[in-house]
């Protein structure tokens, strides 16, 4: 027993001091002590029953169940199909290798406005480069000597070629902008849709540092950097050939020295990207760590601070910054290093071709072209640097298109909605057959349903209990189609839910989840998040569920702040919200996921005498953690590896000494009593 015990109530402080003192006191402290006794009534009218059977209690051994060694001389309860399970859960991110495919750039090439779009683009990029060319030809022609000198017409004709290509430049950018946006919004609504899409077993399987990845980091360079590299690695390749062939018309000798460039740096350029496009692959793998990691620190930052290992966390966010960064190095020094070569090659090409000009007859080259050619030379440097590098940086991004793509065709669940499939009002009465259900959650991994047979009439309250790893969660979300049965059926009301809709099937189920879920906003977009009742309506819900006076009171009634995760509210109150959103909506079955097991015994009660008011005619089926609340219930579901054990009346239950509930309540009772 504790020396000394405090009594919150509205965030303060109400009592202290020591249990009999607190008990004489009354208030607050007394009422939880009596709302507790009140819920162990009934497990002491089983160990009564049980004694009289016994003078030895039986101790049931659950099949089920077996321990293992974690530690010395600890043991812990596992059941086989949570041992299967751990074996590996998290799986190995996926990463392409080798050259991106053509079929990448062909995808975002042509996603927008398909080959159209491509062919526009590269058709004005020539023709734009055309204008570049002609002024220089044009101002070589007027300084030849060989025409009279027009500086008016010099001029004019210099002026309109330079507005020509200045306006097909404008066009060019635009039209690249434009379609590069449109491209990424189809690819971020390709990506967002199929994750909504995605079943359970992929967010199971997947961390959600992964997801934000790709949804940041990855989708920053296909909205930001990736439609102007595409149209500039155009613009300059089409620049780079343009001046090969003016260099080598007016110079040919020069094409001895620009097909070894042309080869020098096409070999430079796929050994260069044969590491970095790995390195940049792997800067987006270790980069999802990162921000998984950053991002459950800041959740559980409270219980690091409580545990002290606040160093711990910080030096391991550090290493994983460092493995991320340490690919962003290398790929940085891979890019210095083929930049010194291109820049090397280049200057090495140019002083031949002008050694091959001034070493030549005079005769051999027009004295009015050599000054072009050189110029065009010492430009091809520059040129085939850039372009080169800005092809490889478009090859690394398009990394970025290769892994959104990936999220983009992730396997769907079952379709939202199908015509014609669900009956209306359904279900009126909610009568529930399960035949042979089988469920397991991923492709190869051992059933945790294996063959549960159930019948529940319309009205009854079902209270499903069983050892952890037993599948009661699991049935629930087989009932919702969280998970698809691998076999067996599931009717309501004669209708099959295999063969309806998700957002119809559950759209017409209600549930108070085992951690009550609310989002930032309001009071108002919580209990009624799409919007359907009045306000009249909503005030009704939140007087049976017992928070009328607790909204009212704020001065923004229904507008009044959630936080996020209603942080700003107790969890008590987060429950009893949840419980109003189904108390509005009037579903004919509701489902309780272990609802009360995080409050306390007097907001137990209040549920659970909410709930049989307020859905007195409809069918519950309610999982709980304590058995008081599964007491007046209609039957029991005892669930044990998957199995159905026994399903019966509680009374029933509890007259059958051997029966595995009556060990479940022995042992409950056994906890409570040395509280």
């Amino acid at each position: 027993m504790w020396t000394t015990y405090l009594v919150m109530k509205d965030g303060m402080i109400a009592q202290s001091g020591k249990f009999d003192e607190l008990l004489e006191a009354g208030s607050g402290f007394s009422a939880l002590v009596a709302a507790h006794d009140s819920s162990m009534e009934l497990v002491e009218q089983s160990r009564q029953v049980e004694k009289t059977e016994h003078s030895q209690p039986a101790v049931v051994r659950i099949p089920s169940l077996r321990s293992r060694s974690i530690g010395k001389g600890e043991k812990v309860i596992v059941s086989p199909e949570i041992e299967a399970a751990t074996s590996k859960i998290i799986q190995e991110e996926e990463r392409e290798s080798g050259q991106v495919s053509w079929r990448v750039y062909k995808l975002y090439m042509t996603e927008a406005w398909g080959w159209w779009g491509v062919v526009g683009i590269f058709g004005l990029s020539l023709v734009w480069q055309a204008s570049d060319m002609a002024s220089d030809y044009w101002l070589s022609y007027e300084t030849s000597g060989g025409t009279p000198f027009n500086p008016s017409l010099f001029i004019g004709v210099y002026v309109a070629i330079a507005g020509v290509s200045m306006v097909l430049q404008v066009i060019k950018t635009f039209l690249e902008t434009v379609m590069g946006l449109q491209t990424a919004q189809i690819f971020f609504r390709k990506m967002f849709d199929s994750i909504l899409h995605a079943p359970m077993s992929f967010f199971d399987t997947t961390p959600s540092g992964r997801i934000l990845s790709r949804a940041s980091s990855d989708q920053t360079t296909i909205d930001v950097v990736l439609a102007f590299f595409v149209g500039l690695t155009i613009s300059m390749y089409i620049s780079v050939l343009s001046t090969i062939v003016v260099t080598c018309q007016v110079a040919w000798p020069s094409v001895i020295a620009v097909i070894p460039l042309l080869l020098l740096n096409i070999w430079y350029r796929n050994r260069y990207l044969a590491t970095s496009r790995e390195l940049t692959r792997l800067e987006g793998v270790t980069k999802a760590p990162v921000i998984d990691h950053f991002t459950e620190t800041v959740v559980g930052a409270t219980t690091i601070r409580c545990f002290k290992k606040e160093n711990e966390f910080f030096q391991e966010n550090l290493d994983k910054i460092n493995s991320s960064l340490r690919m962003y190095f290398h790929n940085y020094a891979a890019n210095e290093w083929l930049g010194f070569r291109l820049e090397l090659i280049g200057t090495l090409v140019l002083s031949i071709t002008a050694f091959l000009m001034i070493s030549l007859p005079s005769n051999f080259i027009k004295k009015e072209f050599v000054g072009m050619s050189l110029s065009y030379g010492l430009s091809l440097n520059s040129l085939v640097y850039f372009a080169i590098s800005i092809s490889c940086m478009l090859e690394n991004d398009m990394v970025a298109v290769e892994r959104v793509n990936q999220f983009s065709t992730l396997p769907s669940e079952a379709a939202w909605r199908k015509e014609d499939h669900l009956p209306p009002n359904w279900p009126t009465h909610g009568d529930i057959d399960i035949s042979d259900l089988k469920v397991r959650y991923r492709p190869n991994t051992p059933l945790i349903l294996k063959g549960v047979n159930v019948s529940i009439r319309g009205g009854e309250k079902i209270g499903v209990v069983g050892r952890t790893g037993s599948g009661k969660s699991t049935l629930i979300q087989a009932l919702f189609r969280l998970v698809e049965p691998a076999e067996g059926k599931m009717i309501i009301d004669g209708v099959d839910l295999c063969a309806l809709g998700l957002h119809d099937l559950r759209s017409r189920f209600g549930i108070i989840p085992q951690e009550p879920v609310l989002f930032e906003g309001t009071i108002r977009s919580n209990i009624d998040p799409v919007g359907q009742y009045s306000d009249a309506e909503i005030w009704l819900a939140l007087e049976r569920c017992q928070l009328k006076d607790v909204v009212a009171s704020k001065a923004e009634k229904l507008d009044a702040l959630v936080a996020d995760s209603g942080e700003n509210w107790s969890v008590g109150q987060r429950q009893l919200l949840c419980l109003g959103r189904v108390i509005l909506k009037q579903n004919q079955i509701l489902f309780m996921d272990e609802a009360t097991a995080s409050v306390d015994s007097q907001t137990d009660a209040t549920i659970q005498k909410i709930t049989r008011e307020q859905f007195s005619s409809c069918t519950i089926i309610s999982i709980a953690h304590r058995i008081p609340t599964v007491m007046d219930c209609d039957r029991v579901l005892v669930l044990d590896a998957g199995l159905v054990k026994e399903f019966d009346a509680p009374s029933r239950l509890l007259e059958q000494p051997e029966s595995l509930f009556v060990a479940m309540v022995q042992e409950y009772a056994d906890r409570s009593s040395n509280l």
